[in-house]
C-alpha cells in the first residue's frame, strides 16, 4: 500500500509540473538523508544549536543550505561513516569515457578532507533510494591503496557529560575517541537529534592523509574521485567524477546507463591534533551534462497515434500505469499507434541513444 500510494504521488508530481522530468536543475534538487558522525561542527555549525534538536529541523536545515545556493555554502559530515543523501530533478546519465558530474567542497591547499562517493539508481522511480536499491561506490585513486580497508565498521557512544570525547570502536580490535576540542563550544558533539545512544556506520575507510609539520598540519589530497579532496577551482581531473568508476561490494565493475542519488560519506578517521578530526564537507553537486540535456521533446497524440518531435536518438519508449506497471515497451520508434490501449492516464518513459532517460505524462 506505501509502494502504491508513493508512486501515485511521484506520478501526480510529474503532471502538475506539465514538463519533463530533469529539465530544472543540474544542482541538488533535496537532501534526503543526513546522519554526521559526531565532530566539532556538530550542534554547533551543522547544523546550529536552534535547530538540532529534532531530525525534521536538520533536514530543513541541510536542505536550506545544499539546495539552491550555487554552491557556496557548506555542511558537514563529522567524523568518519558519517554521511548525506542527496537526489536530483532528473537521472544523471553515464556519458562514457566523460566526467558526469562535479562536486564542491571545502578544500583548499594542504586541507584535504576527501569523502567517498556512492551512487544508485531510482529503480522503481518512487524518488527515494529504497532497500532493494543498490548502493555503488565509485572507486577513487586510493581505491587499491593497501591501507584502504573495506567494510570497515565503527560504533560512536553517547558520552553522558557536558564537553565529553566521543568514545569508540570498530570491527579491527581497535577504539579511541573522537576529540571534544576547545573552540567546539557546544555541550555535546554526539548530534543531538539522535534518539540512540550509539551511532553505526560501515564503510570505505581510505588511507590517513595527515603531514605534521612543527606545530601545523598538512592534510595531503588524493589524486582524484573524492568530494572534498581539491579545492572548488581545481581541474575537472581532480573534482569530476565518472559514472563509469562504480564497482559492487565485490570490486566489480558495474556497467550504469544512469544514476538519480548520491551517497557521501567521511572516508578517514583521524585527528589533526588541535585541528580536531577530519571531516567532509559538501557545498554541492553540478551534472555535467545538464545543458546539452536542455533541448525540449515534444509529444502530440492524434487518432490514436504517437508522434515524438525533437529527437532522432531515440532508444526505446515506455508505457506505465498509475499502479508503476509496464503496460507497453515499442523500440526505435518515433510514431506509436496507441489503439490496443485503454483509456486513462499513463507515464511513458523515454531511452535516448546517449543514456537520457525523460518521463512524460500523456492521457489518452
Amino acid at each position: 500500500m506505501k509502494y502504491y500510494f508513493l508512486t501515485i504521488l511521484f506520478f501526480i508530481f510529474i503532471g502538475i509540473n506539465c514538463s519533463l522530468w530533469g529539465q530544472h536543475s543540474a544542482t541538488i534538487n533535496r537532501v534526503i538523508a543526513y546522519c554526521p558522525a559526531p565532530g566539532q561542527h556538530i550542534n554547533r555549525l551543522f547544523p546550529p544549536p536552534d535547530q538540532s534538536d529534532t531530525y525534521e529541523n536538520v533536514l530543513k536545515y541541510i536542505n536550506r543550505v545544499l539546495v539552491g545556493n550555487n554552491n557556496q555554502k557548506t555542511i558537514g559530515l563529522g567524523a568518519f561513516g558519517g554521511y548525506i543523501i542527496v537526489g536530483f530533478d532528473h537521472s544523471i546519465i553515464n556519458k562514457k569515457g566523460e566526467y558526469d558530474f562535479k562536486g564542491f567542497g571545502n578544500a583548499f591547499q594542504n586541507n584535504s578532507e576527501p569523502g567517498v562517493v556512492m551512487v544508485c539508481q531510482d529503480l522503481n522511480k518512487n524518488g527515494q533510494p529504497d532497500a532493494n536499491e543498490t548502493w555503488y561506490e565509485l572507486a577513487g585513486s586510493e581505491h587499491n591503496n593497501p591501507h584502504t580497508v573495506r567494510n570497515y565498521k565503527i560504533t560512536y557512544y553517547r558520552p553522558n557529560q557536558v564537553k565529553q570525547d566521543v568514545k569508540w570502536i570498530d570491527n579491527q580490535g581497535n577504539k579511541g575517541v573522537i576529540k571534544h576540542i576547545s573552540y567546539a563550544t557546544q555541550n555535546h558533539i554526539f548530534p543531538n537529534w539522535i534518539t540512540e545512544d550509539t551511532l553505526t556506520f560501515k564503510g570505505t575507510k581510505l588511507p590517513n592523509n595527515i603531514v605534521k609539520n612543527g606545530s601545523s598540519f598538512n592534510l595531503t589530497n588524493f589524486d582524484y574521485g573524492y568530494m572534498d579532496n581539491h579545492s572548488n577551482d581545481a581541474s575537472i581531473e581532480k573534482n569530476g567524477f565518472k559514472i563509469d568508476w562504480a564497482i559492487d561490494k565485490e570490486g566489480n565493475h558495474i556497467d550504469l546507463e544512469y544514476i538519480d542519488f548520491i551517497r557521501i560519506h567521511t572516508g578517514q578517521l583521524q585527528q589533526a591534533g588541535w585541528l580536531g578530526e577530519t571531516s567532509t564537507e559538501l557545498a554541492g553537486i553540478e551534472d555535467l551534462h545538464f545543458p546539452k540535456a536542455n533541448k525540449k521533446i515534444q509529444i502530440s497524440i492524434n487518432n490514436n497515434i504517437l508522434t515524438i518531435l525533437g529527437t532522432n536518438n531515440l532508444k526505446e519508449i515506455s508505457f506505465f500505469d498509475l499502479n508503476g506497471r509496464k503496460i507497453h515497451s515499442v523500440q526505435k520508434k518515433t510514431t506509436i499507434n496507441l489503439s490496443s490501449l485503454s483509456k486513462g492516464i499513463y507515464i511513458i518513459e523515454l531511452k535516448l541513444n546517449e543514456q537520457k532517460i525523460i518521463y512524460k505524462k500523456i492521457i489518452l
